[in-house]
């Protein structure tokens, strides 16, 4: 080559954030291009203050119930073939059951497929899908 440094794109750097709750600053690794708001999240998410930490949780609870949605209902499930308005709908409900708006939420899909989301005693989402076969004869 001529001489010419070859820039990559995308490194890593020492960047600093605060914590939205306490105000606590800090300086996490980041990529390069990460905005001012996702280094104060990463921060926020990694702050040991009571609030982060309950923030943290909330948010990684929101992120499995989000998996668990695509897992039971999404694409490559297997089972139900469900299309997108439906899975909007689904993920929609996390945030009211997570933030105790509502207790629980159950949607008939069709042909004997039911989705619940709902918090159990110990503060968990529960994601649970119901698929009944029933065959009915006259004689």
């Amino acid at each position: 080559m001529s001489g010419q440094k070859k820039t990559i794109r995308g490194g890593v750097v020492t960047g600093y954030g605060s914590c939205r709750f306490c105000g606590q600053q800090a300086t996490r690794k980041v990529l390069e291009d990460w905005t001012q708001e996702e280094k104060d999240e990463l921060v926020t998410e990694t702050c040991e203050c009571l609030e982060a930490r309950l923030y943290a949780a909330e948010k990684g609870q929101k992120e499995r119930a989000h998996k668990r949605i695509e897992m039971l209902f999404g694409e490559s499930n297997g089972v139900v073939t469900c299309n997108v308005a439906v899975l909007e709908l689904l993920h929609s409900i996390i945030n009211p059951v997570c933030e105790g708006n509502i207790a629980a939420a159950t949607v008939d899909i069709g042909n004997g497929v039911k989705a619940k989301i709902n918090i159990t005693n110990k503060g968990n989402i529960k994601v649970g899908r119901t698929k009944t076969d029933t065959s009915t004869y006259e004689a």
